[in-house]
This record gives structure tokens, sequence and C-alpha cells, in this order.
């Protein structure tokens, strides 16, 4: 790819005063790529040198220095990078050792004797002046491409239609692997990443090692179409976040440097449509929030105005609803991350909804997605809930394969001024799995006597008669490093039955006897009676709930 920011060595040697000097050695190696042009002016150059160097120098250096201590300069110098070399030789030394030439046949780098008479600024400035012609070549290229995208975005296009255009004019497969969108557009139908199944894709790039965090160009090596190729993953950033790439691979020709930088510079335009439709889906959110908290709100006239407005998202206002509430859980203090993942599940409910024709209405607020669904199944509304929750749970694990969530599900209503009764108990649902619901999808009708504990009005209530009857003991549980609480709950799991107590605690019958005993002394209850054995029982419930135990 340098070629095309350099020239050879063989169009320099047609300059003047190139033109009249000799190559001593490496004679077959005039295709190397000449970048720049350095003038050696010590020993210690190879500290400064870089790749596509062409350097000019005198032989009084190497008159200083031992043959093998030229030969570890030569082979340092091919080592960084450097393409050809022009020495003065004389009046320095009457000629380079033969070793040294042989040397410089062997590892590729040509030696070119100059006149003693030549200047380096007269060798310099023609050769550098066909690097910038070349460069700037490559500059006015990549410029008018990116203008031709801008162009094609203003008028309309879309991503597809700019990856199409790329595609033709780089002459390679490119694919734009959105991550946010979780999309992949492809021009190419029967390309080799394109005709996998999209859920294959990520396990694809894992098995390559291909990173969505990449924040720079990078190469790699993957088969394609049974063939190993070039592949050059380009990132799309924006808001210091790489939002996908852009993925060029060598299967019709050679890729070139124009290629690299073409892509680079439309991954910018590419970033700004996603902006675009992030911008897009957030507007449309806030008017799916306003329309949400009109329909649930206690203002009549605001929930009269929304009913009306209920066509609008073809919802029948004597259909049955039923309203789905996914948590987003995180221990990161990155809200710009969880935002993120909010929108990424937000934008996969709603494609999943589309796809499958169903009506429904997707809004968040904070940690919290909501999703209102007008049934169609009148006779088993409930296994088509069932359904529904089951396949989105499966697309979001899919899709986002380390992201924590819970879906709570409401109980169907009939009416859609009926809703905002779903949106509660959802949402309820939800409250109840941060303490003692371990599955991810809870419905809250199969929730039991916890239905009852999650009515906020009851909070402080329940709360006070919890420290009444059980606080005593999870502090001394804490205090003492006992089990005392665990045991009372294995009381109730085995209906106070010692023997059965003492073989799931693994504990002996006696041991199990005292710490009953104990729990009745420290919490001042007698189980033997019927009240105040519910009334602990209740309590536990009560701890589990609002996971008061955690605070000790």
């Amino acid at each position: 790819m340098i070629k095309e920011t350099g020239i050879s060595l063989a169009e320099a040697m047609k300059l003047e005063p190139l033109k009249s000097c000799q190559v001593i050695a490496g004679v077959n190696n005039l295709d190397n790529i000449i970048t720049r042009v350095n003038i050696m002016a010590d020993l210690e150059i190879l500290n400064w040198i870089e790749e596509g160097e062409f350097l000019l120098t005198t032989a009084v250096h190497f008159g200083n220095i031992t043959i093998e201590e030229q030969v570890d300069l030569l082979t340092g110098m091919k080592n960084r990078g450097v393409e050809a070399i022009a020495i003065k030789i004389q009046p320095y030394l009457k000629s380079l050792d033969e070793n040294l030439l042989r040397l410089a046949d062997e590892i590729g780098l040509p030696i070119i004797q100059l006149d003693y008479n030549i200047s380096f600024a007269d060798i310099m400035e023609p050769i550098l002046k066909e690097i910038f012609d070349k460069q700037s070549k490559v500059i006015r290229r990549v410029e008018a491409i990116h203008n031709d995208m801008m162009e094609l975005l203003l008028k309309g296009g879309t991503i597809l239609d700019v990856t199409k255009d790329l595609s033709d004019k780089v002459g390679n497969n490119i694919i734009v692997k959105d991550y946010y969108f979780d999309e992949i557009v492809c021009p190419v139908e029967n390309y080799d990443i394109c005709s996998r199944r999209e859920a294959e894709i990520d396990a694809y790039f894992k098995k390559h090692g291909i990173s969505n965090k990449n924040t720079r160009t990078t190469k790699y090596k993957i088969t394609i179409e049974n063939q190993e190729r070039d592949v050059y993953a380009i990132p799309i950033i924006a808001r210091n976040t790489v939002y996908g790439n852009i993925f060029l691979a060598n299967c019709n020709s050679e890729i070139r440097l124009t290629d690299i930088q073409v892509l680079e510079s439309a991954s910018s335009i590419i970033a700004l449509e996603l902006l675009k439709k992030i911008s897009i889906q957030e507007i449309e959110n806030k008017y799916k929030v306003e329309f949400f908290d009109d329909l649930i709100s206690n203002d009549k006239i605001r929930k009269s105005k929304a009913i009306e407005r209920s066509n609008y998202y073809k919802f029948d206002k004597d259909a049955d609803y039923c309203t789905f509430t996914i948590g987003v859980k995180s221990d990161e203090d990155d809200f710009e991350h969880i935002n993120r993942d909010i929108s990424k599940v937000m934008y996969l409910v709603d494609a999943y909804c589309t796809s499958k024709d169903l009506v429904y209405l997707v809004a968040n607020r904070k940690s919290q997605i909501n999703v209102v669904f007008m049934l169609k199944d009148k006779k088993n509304p409930q296994d088509e809930v069932r359904m529904l929750s089951q396949q989105i749970e499966e697309m979001v694990v899919q899709k986002m394969v380390n992201l924590r969530f819970v879906i709570g599900i409401g109980r169907i209503y009939t009416g859609i001024d009926n809703m905002y009764r779903s949106l509660k108990d959802s949402q309820k649902a939800v409250m109840a799995s941060d303490n003692y619901v371990q599955t991810r999808i809870i419905e809250f009708d199969a929730l039991g006597i916890y239905k009852i504990f999650c009515h906020a009005d009851l909070k402080d209530e329940l709360i006070d008669f919890y420290e009444k009857t059980l606080e005593s003991l999870v502090k001394y549980d804490k205090k003492k490093d006992t089990e005392l609480v665990k045991t009372l709950k294995v009381y109730y799991e085995a209906n106070g039955n010692l023997k059965k107590m003492s073989e799931k605690l693994f504990t002996h019958y006696n041991t199990v006897l005292y710490r009953v005993n104990r729990i009745q002394e420290i919490t001042g209850t007698n189980l033997e009676d019927e009240q105040q054995r519910y009334s602990l029982q209740t309590a536990i419930k009560i701890m589990d709930m609002y996971g008061m135990h955690k605070d000790y």
C-alpha cells in the first residue's frame, strides 16, 4: 500500500542528478518504495530513521568502524525500513568492502555510489517533489470520495447506498457492522460474512479475533470463501464510543493505502448517520413517554386526550392489554453506557415487535423499559403473553450477552383505560426481582402473597411489622455470626418437623432443637401458637421483599 504515497527507486534513478549514478549493490530491488529522504549525519542514525527512507551519506562513517560494525549498521538500517542508501565513497574510501556489498544484495538493500560533486540538496529536491505529487493525488482522491458520500446522504441516501458506492470505488467487498442497532449492511449478497445468519455474526468476528473495542484501524487475517484474506476493520467512532466497524476485504484486488484512507474518512460520515438515527429514536421515545404518562395519569383530561390519540398507535380502546417492564440492571456509574444499553434493548424490542406485526408501544423511564401489547389471542391471551416474554428474553440474551435484566409481566386487562393497572403490576414484579425472585421473567400474578407486599402504601407498615417481630433475630445473627434466620426459614420449609430440619441443615437433632428455642427466646415468639408462628413467617417474607437483612 505504501507505493501510492512514494516512488520506486527505479523512478528516482531516472531523476537528475541520480541518473548518472551507479547502483553497486541490490540491483534486483529497484522496486523498493521511497517515501522519505534523509541525511545520515552520524552513526546514531538508527535512532531516527523511519520506514520508507532513502538515506544520503558519505563513506567517512564507514571508514571509522570495523567491517563487523558496518555489517551491523547495514542490517539495522534494513530492519528499520530503509529502502536504499546513496553514498559518496571517494575520496573517503577507495571502495566499500566486498562483504558489505554482498550483504546488501542478500538483504535487498540497494547501495548507490554518488559522485563527490553532487549536492545532497540537488538529490532531495526532485525526489521529494515526486513524493509530494503522489501524496497530493491521494489526498485529492480521498477528498473527492468524501464529498461524493456527503452529497449522496444529503440527497436522501442510506448507509447501504454509501456502502455500495464505496465498494464500487475501492473495487473490493465492504460491509458495515453497526453494533448499536445490531445491523449488518452488506451490498454483496454472496459475500461469505453476509451470507451467514445474523445470530452467527458476533461469534464469527470473535472467532477471528475481531474486536468492537479497537479505536484504530486494525488488520486481520480471516477465512472468506475458503481462502485466507486480509481484512481491515475501520472503527466508526462517535461520542468517544465505537458504534461499529467498516470491514474491507481483498476479495477482488489488492487493498491500497488510499482505500483505507477513503474508508477512514467515510467512517465519520457513517457515524453522523448513526447519530441521526439515534436522535430520531430519542425524539420518538420522548413523544411515546408523554403519551404513556398521559395514559396512566390521574388527570381525567390528560387521560381522555391520550385515549383519543391511541388510534395513532393502532390501539383498539376495547381490546385486551398487557404490559411488560424490562428492568436493566448495572453496577456501573457510567450513565452514558447504561443509556446505550437501554436504547439498544428498546431498538431490539421494537424491531422484534415490528417483525411479528404486533400492535405495541415501547417507551422508557430511567432504567426501565415499558412495553404495552394489544393482545390478539382472545381464547388464550396468557399463552400469548408468555410466548412474547420468552421470545423477547431469548432475543436480548442472544444480542446482548453480558446484559443483566429482568422482565416483569403485568396482568391482562380489558380496555386501554385500564392499561395503567397492568403497568403498575409489571413494575411491581420488577421491584420484586431486587431481593427474592431469581428468575429473569416474573409474572405479577405468580407472586402470591408478595403481590400484597408490593403496594407502596403498605411499605412503612410492613417494615414496622418486620422490625417488631424479626429484626432482633437478624441483628443477633450478625453480631454472633450464627444462622438462626436460616434455621427459621428451614423450620417453615419442613413444617416444624425437627427431624427433617436436621437433615436439611446437616445438623444434629439436639442442635436444631436448641436453635429453635433460641429463636423463640430472642424474638419473644411462641412457635406453637399459630398466629405468632404465622406472624414470624410473614416477617421473613417482608425481609426478603425489601432486603432488610442486607443492612446488617
